[in-house]
Formats: C-alpha cells, sequence, structure tokens
C-alpha cells in the first residue's frame, strides 16, 4: 500500500525488493546483496523521521516488518535527491558569483575579432630551468576566427597559418597602432 491507497502498489515495488535484498537473510546469516558484492549496504537515514515519525519498536521486528520500514525509508529516496540538487545548485550558483566578484580584476575576456595582432604565451618554456632568457611570448600573429570552442585559428604576418587552433587563455593583446585588414577571401578556413 502506498499511502493507504492499494492500487498504486507498483510505484512502491523497487523499494521492498531493494529492502529484501539488503536485510539479513536468517539462513545464511548475511544479506543477499553481502554475498553478491561483499560489502554491506547503508540505508539512507534521515535522524529526525528516525527519532520521531516512527515509533519505536516494542520487541524485536519480524522479518517482514523489518522489510516494510525499510521500504517507506527507501521510498524517501526521491525527495532526499530534489532536495539535495536544489542545495547542490544554488551553492554552485553562489560559488560562481562569489568567484567571479574576488577575482573581478584578474578575469578579461578580449574577445579577438578577425584580423586583430596578438601575442600567443610560450609555454614550452614552463618546464625548463633557464626559462629566464626565453621570450614568453611569440608573435605578433593575425586572428583569422574563433572557432566554437573559443580556440583561435592564427597565422603569421605572412600568411602562414599555424598548425593547430590556440586557446584562449595563451593569448594577451599586442597594442598596435592600426588594425590589419584580412580579405574574407585571403583563407578558406574549411580546409585547415
Amino acid at each position: 500500500m502506498v499511502d493507504s491507497d492499494q492500487s498504486r502498489w507498483s510505484t512502491a515495488t523497487y523499494s521492498v525488493f531493494w529492502s529484501e535484498h539488503v536485510t539479513v537473510c536468517k539462513q545464511m546469516g548475511c544479506s543477499p546483496y553481502y554475498v553478491t558484492t561483499g560489502t554491506h549496504l547503508l540505508l539512507l537515514a534521515d535522524i529526525v523521521e528516525a527519532t520521531y515519525l516512527q515509533p519505536p519498536p516494542n520487541s524485536l521486528l519480524l522479518t517482514t516488518d523489518l522489510i516494510v520500514h525499510q521500504a517507506i525509508d527507501l521510498q524517501h529516496h526521491q525527495e532526499d535527491l530534489d532536495h539535495l540538487h536544489s542545495n547542490v545548485l544554488s551553492t554552485c550558483c553562489l560559488a560562481t558569483i562569489h568567484f567571479k566578484a574576488e577575482y573581478a580584476a584578474t578575469i578579461c575576456d578580449y574577445n579577438f575579432q578577425a584580423g586583430d595582432l596578438i601575442l600567443m604565451r610560450n609555454t614550452r618554456i614552463k618546464v625548463t630551468h633557464n626559462k629566464k632568457m626565453k621570450p614568453r611570448y611569440l608573435g605578433p600573429l593575425v586572428v583569422i576566427s574563433c572557432n566554437c570552442g573559443s580556440a583561435y585559428i592564427l597565422c603569421k604576418l605572412d600568411g602562414s597559418v599555424l598548425h593547430c587552433p590556440v586557446a584562449a587563455f595563451q593569448l594577451v593583446p599586442y597594442f598596435a597602432r592600426e588594425h590589419i585588414p584580412v580579405p574574407s577571401d585571403a583563407f578558406d578556413i574549411n580546409t585547415l
């Protein structure tokens, strides 16, 4: 029965079967779940409901009564998941807002356009011991386009295209005196 309605028995069937498989069987001395997996299952428990809403047993329970109590606890599982999902979602949103506010001075989105001059961070020197003597940035380079993953397709000043797209975090603007126009038919992006 679900909420004293026998016609809705199918909605509680899964919790009865699950509860039966995690209850210790007197013949084996362990639950079928333990026989299969080798671990004991922890059922969901709410300390408030366990203390106040369920009456304490007067004596030892029969196996069927124990299965009924565990099935009732398992039927609250979806409510717990919905509550947990809303808490996690709101916490993530608050953490994002806090992160943006705390690092507002360092977060910048340059949004380079085609023809912009940029410098590319030289990431190969990060692991070397003499990185002080190496160039930190390569370029200037010209932006051809930006793909859907926010990686930029770049070329050198002579028009030779780099062999792979470059992530946006590796690029900084090159403050030139004027913008370099890139003709629309100069590069066929589909052949890159």
